[in-house]
């Protein structure tokens, strides 16, 4: 029974990853704004600047996918200790509200995990999309 819900939930997780690389894919593949960059190479200052920029996107883009994980695994933990409970029922009556209260949970955390990641990616494409902007000014 537990290896129907965690196969589920491993198969709807990387589904949802697999979503989202191909979203990231997809964005990579698109042509960058035209720029008339012939004859005008970077000043090192604009250099400096777009590296600058770049590192502090890097950054926040890790450390917001740190917080991620960190939310993912401490839901994990509540689900682990949730089906240890599961040993307490009294009734097969119990065991099927506590199964059913644990299945419920095992969704909403996915449905959240997924939002997170997908507004995550939209964060991170809007910030590509600027820094694009910002280096090529048309």
């Amino acid at each position: 029974m537990f290896d129907q819900i965690f196969d589920g939930f491993r198969k709807a997780s990387e589904s949802a990853l697999q979503a989202q690389q191909d979203v990231l894919k997809k964005m990579m593949q698109q042509p960058l704004p035209s720029a008339n960059l012939q004859g005008t190479p970077f000043s090192p200052e604009g250099a400096a600047a777009l590296q600058k920029r770049l590192s502090e996107q890097v950054t926040t883009a890790l450390s917001e996918h740190r917080e991620m994980l960190d939310s993912a695994y401490k839901s994990g933990i509540q689900v682990i200790h949730q089906i240890f409970h599961l040993a307490e029922a009294k009734s097969p009556e119990e065991l099927t509200r506590l199964l059913d209260q644990l299945r419920a949970k095992l969704a909403m955390e996915f449905k959240n995990q997924s939002e997170a990641q997908f507004r995550e990616l939209q964060k991170y494409a809007m910030r590509c999309m600027e820094a694009t902007q910002k280096a090529n000014p048309s």
